[in-house]
């Protein structure tokens, strides 16, 4: 198979598919990479209630919607991971089912859940550990849950928790590094409890046991774990335009250094991952294309 489209998007989120829109909307042709499924990481959020239009919608009917509005404009999406990328005098993204050559590259692939890498953790994924609230919770009605971490994302999973199961206690390392108002809802919802402690080791026989490093044992039914994010950028670390962290470097126009290939989302290493920030980014690089091509 070899496809050549003006612009390859490389994920599906909400970044890519704003990209997308713009794209299409100013008669360039273009593609969507995705090896998983549309919408990326906010099909695993509940309620959004700081999107504008919407005073809440979830995670999945956004993406749905979005996903709806770009097909139905004729924009392709294809599902395949994507391997590398080659530049040369045009561009060649390699995925695993054939190549794409294009002018202009757009990653837009985003972050994934940390793992915390301790003994258990690996053997437990899916049998008790889980990293997505909205996905697994409905597994613990009326049960007890741990919730590890203190960010926006872990108060955010423990306050959609609450409603479902019996109690939710938040293992927390050091201090809470959830905005103010999170700290002023989770504070206020009676089955929720806070724990300080690190997380040494997980075992389980009927139910897990938490192992903290100062030798507490939290006995629980289910474990969600929130510690932060990792991006999805691998693919590109023969191009030398990831920092130390994994994150891809772009100059102030959301260009890496490379001509032509451009980051927007949760793959750049930024203050603020927002989902409007991350559209933004994108109708600004589909804007620049346009002025180029």
């Amino acid at each position: 198979m070899n496809n050549k489209y003006k612009v390859v998007i490389i994920g599906c989120g909400v970044a890519g598919m704003t990209a997308a829109l713009y794209l299409n909307r100013a008669g360039i042709d273009c593609v969507i990479l995705e090896k998983s499924m549309p919408g990326g990481q906010i099909v695993d959020n509940g309620n959004i209630m700081n999107f504008p239009s919407y005073e809440s919608i979830s995670g999945s009917d956004l993406a749905l919607k979005m996903l709806k509005q770009i097909t139905d404009l004729g924009v392709p999406v294809k599902y395949e991971e994507v391997i590398d990328i080659k530049v040369d005098k045009g561009k060649k993204v390699i995925t695993s089912k054939g190549d794409y050559i294009c002018d202009y590259v757009i990653i837009a692939t985003g972050r994934k859940p940390k793992l915390l890498g301790v003994k258990g953790e690996d053997e437990l994924r899916t049998k008790g550990i889980s990293y997505c609230a909205v996905c697994d919770g409905s597994l613990y009605k009326d049960k007890n849950v741990v919730v590890v971490g203190a960010s926006d994302a872990a108060f955010e999973g423990a306050i959609y928790l609450s409603k479902l199961a019996s109690s939710v206690t938040v293992l927390y390392r050091n201090e809470f590094r959830a905005k103010a108002y999170l700290q002023e809802i989770i504070k206020k919802i009676d089955n929720i409890s806070f724990v300080r402690g690190e997380v040494a080791s997980f075992s389980k026989d009927d139910k897990i046991t938490i192992k903290t490093k100062d030798d507490k044992n939290i006995i629980t039914d289910g474990v969600f774990i929130y510690i932060g994010q990792v991006p999805n950028a691998n693919f590109a670390s023969e191009l030398n335009i990831l920092d130390d962290k994994g994150y891809i470097k772009t100059d102030n126009n959301l260009m890496t250094s490379i001509d032509g290939i451009y980051a927007i989302g949760d793959s750049l290493n930024k203050n603020d991952y927002q989902i409007v920030i991350a559209m933004g980014e994108a109708a600004r690089v589909a804007l620049e294309i346009s002025r180029k091509v």
